[in-house]
Formats: C-alpha cells, structure tokens, sequence
C-alpha cells in the first residue's frame, strides 16, 4: 500500500491518501455485482472526494497533483526558531476522514449514509460526464447492496455447519433485520439506479458493454427472463455465467460472492 497526498483545491488542505501498490495486491473476495475487496480497501481507486476540512467536493483527476509522488514531499514541518522562523505544522487529513466520505462500512448506519452520500451527489453533479455517472452508479449499486451483502454468511445454518459461533449468529441477527428492512423500504431506488446503468451500458459511446454483467444487472433487477435471454447468447461459460444462470432460473435476484 502506497500512501499520497491530495490538496484540497478550495480551501489547500491537506488530505493523505492510500492506493494498492502494482505488486502484491492480496483480493480476498469478488461478488456478483463487481465489487472487489484487495486488502480490505476497494479494488477501484475513490475518485471523487469531499473535503474533511470544507466539504469541498472535487475529482481527484481535475488535480494538477502527481499521486505518485513521495510521502517526504508533505511531511509535518517544523522551522528553525535560532533563524527567527515562526513554528509552522501542516495538517494532514488521514485517509479514513474522507475514504467512502468518511463512513464507516462496517456499520449500519455507515452503510445507510454511503448510500445519502452517493444519491446526493448523482443530483449535485448534473450535468455530469458519461465515466463519472457511471463510476457513481457503480458505487451506489455497491452501497445498496452492502445492506444484504453478508446474509448468506450469517444465517443460522452456518452456525449448525461450524462457520460461526451461536454468539456471532445471534449479535449479527438484529443489525441483518435492521439493513435488510432498510433494503426492502429502498429497493425502487435500487432498482432504478440499475436501470439507469444498463441504459447507460447499452447506449455505451465506445465499446460493447459486457453482456455478463449487464446480464447480472438485469438479474439484480428482477428481470430473469432477460438475463438468461442475454446469457444463451454467449459462446463460453465460466463458473461467474453459470451462477448467474442457476440463480435467475430460481428467480434469485440477491447478490453473491463469486470468488473468496
């Protein structure tokens, strides 16, 4: 993990970043919808960001920044008082005050405020460009199904299998109530962020949209009968395909880990 900084184009504070090296990148688990977890962080980089200092939002590729260059480059200073000089530090904002908008992932309430955070934005950045509504999208698709990400794991059966403890089944029971109560209450949002990506995918200005995934879209969406239309036109299977398939013919439309 590298680290850089970024400086706050409105106000010039000073946030410090983190991003996987080239090298040694340990992803420990895919799911269905694309989302990938390398190191506990994200697999993608955070491209938008609000300022912790004056909740400035910008995009980190409107920044004349190299985020390349070397941690010394924004060490904390401390000028020579024997030359007369005034004590001088520069603040640094640590990553975890602006990563995902400062919200904590592994919480309810943090999962339900990603999730204001990214519809807020799609409104405040109209007009936007076709790679940043897409991106947006994509991280609030994530966002939403955060809230049902982990149902699978935690059910009781997995305790009767040894996977967890009747202590963890229990502590996770009302959080899993609790978000998958708010999943249902936001689900015509959800949905229709996800009509908006396959019309997005569909209408794409450069290249064929993949069809695996727009097929998973349409089964995330409810709309199996597409996504197997879509997936028989295919000429291979993986074991990605063959998921998808299994589960929009048992009218499934809850994401899943493929991989980890």
């Amino acid at each position: 993990m590298k680290t850089y900084f970024l400086d706050c184009p409105h106000c010039q504070a000073k946030l410090s970043g983190k991003a996987h090296e080239s090298l040694g990148i340990n992803c420990t688990e895919l799911y269905s919808d694309g989302k990938m977890i390398c190191d506990e962080m994200l697999s993608i980089q955070q491209l938008v960001v609000q300022c912790p200092a004056c909740s400035f939002i910008f995009w980190t590729s409107e920044l004349a920044e190299d985020l390349s260059r070397p941690v010394a480059a924004a060490i904390d200073t401390e000028e020579g008082r024997d030359q007369g000089h005034t004590h001088s530090k520069v603040v640094i904002y640590p990553f975890s005050s602006w990563y995902l908008f400062g919200t904590n992932p592994l919480r309810s309430r943090g999962k339900l405020a990603l999730i204001e955070h990214l519809s807020r934005l799609l409104i405040k950045q109209r007009p936007i460009l076709y790679d940043r509504e897409l991106y947006l999208r994509k991280m609030l698709l994530w966002a939403h199904n955060d809230l049902v990400r982990h149902d699978d794991f935690y059910k009781l059966s997995q305790f009767f299998k040894g996977n967890i403890s009747f202590s963890t089944w229990w502590h996770e029971r009302s959080k899993r109530l609790f978000e998958r109560k708010h999943f249902k209450t936001i689900r015509p949002f959800y949905v229709s962020n996800i009509k908006r990506m396959i019309e997005m995918l569909r209408s794409a200005p450069e290249k064929e949209p993949d069809k695996v995934y727009l097929a998973e879209l349409y089964r995330l969406k409810g709309n199996f009968a597409k996504s197997i239309e879509i997936l028989d036109e295919l000429k291979r299977s993986t074991h990605y395909v063959t998921e998808i398939r299994k589960r929009a013919f048992n009218k499934d439309a809850a994401v899943f880990k493929v991989a980890g």
